[in-house]
């Protein structure tokens, strides 16, 4: 299979996501790396008990409420049933992704910096190797 597709997956724990889903294995076991998985939830917003109705919406948030990553890594025997998203639905993830992220109580980017086992960035380590070879006796010239 090995390509990216959007579907709408049901968990063990009763959950069901919409997500971008890469099928891949890992020692042994199929794994899915899931894209941007979010929940959807239906809230009823107004009763009007003269009228009749119930009006309500659907309110999309991130699965992983405070989570920086937007790709998590899920066993296959954790997922229940899997459907590939049509192209209309596809468009509605879409659109509830952006209003999953702008409700999100993480607005930014987290640093590696800020987190234990920071080693260092690429360009710093790249800018020291050049130095170290730039100034090395034995560099043709």
């Amino acid at each position: 299979m090995n390509e990216t597709f959007h579907a709408n997956l049901k968990l063990i724990t009763g959950e069901e996501l919409l997500a971008e889903v890469f099928v891949t294995e890992e020692c042994g076991e199929e794994m899915m790396v899931l894209g941007n998985p979010i929940v959807i939830t239906e809230s009823t917003q107004i009763i009007d008990h003269k009228k009749g109705i119930a009006k309500s919406g659907l309110l999309p948030k991130k699965w992983l409420t405070y989570s920086n990553d937007d790709m998590v890594l899920v066993n296959r025997s954790h997922v229940i049933t899997i459907s590939e998203l049509d192209k209309f639905a596809v468009e509605f993830y879409q659109r509830a992704l952006i209003a999953a992220r702008l409700s999100s109580p993480v607005k930014r980017k987290i640093e590696s910096s800020d987190n234990s086992g920071y080693i260092g960035n690429t360009k710093t380590y790249r800018d020291k190797l050049e130095n170290m070879y730039n100034n090395s006796f034995d560099v043709p010239e």
